[in-house]
C-alpha cells in the first residue's frame, strides 16, 4: 500500500517513549512518498530490537475513493460495449 494513503504512525519503545510520525504532514512539506517510505523504514529497521509495538492510522476516505475510481475504471474497460 502507498505512503500516501497514511496519515500517521506511532512507534512505541520498550521503554514506553513513542514517536510520533506525522506523514500527512510531511508530505506536504514537499517530501516525496519514496523519501517519507525511507525514512520510516529506515528507522523501524535500525530501531526494530526496542520496538514495542508501532500504530498506523490510514485515510479511510481517500484510499475508498481510490478503490472506487479504479474499480469503476477498470469495470470499464472490461464490460464496454
Amino acid at each position: 500500500m502507498p505512503i500516501g494513503y497514511v496519515k500517521w504512525c506511532d512507534i512505541q519503545l520498550k521503554n514506553n517513549v513513542t514517536i510520533h510520525y506525522d506523514v500527512e504532514k510531511e508530505l506536504q512539506a514537499k517530501k516525496t512518498e519514496t523519501h517519507v517510505a525511507d525514512t520510516l523504514k529506515r528507522f523501524i529497521n535500525t530501531n526494530y530490537a526496542n520496538i514495542k509495538h508501532v500504530d498506523l492510522k490510514f485515510d479511510i476516505p481517500k484510499l475508498k475513493r481510490d478503490m472506487e475510481s479504479k474499480t469503476s475504471k477498470l469495470l470499464e474497460k472490461t464490460f464496454k460495449d
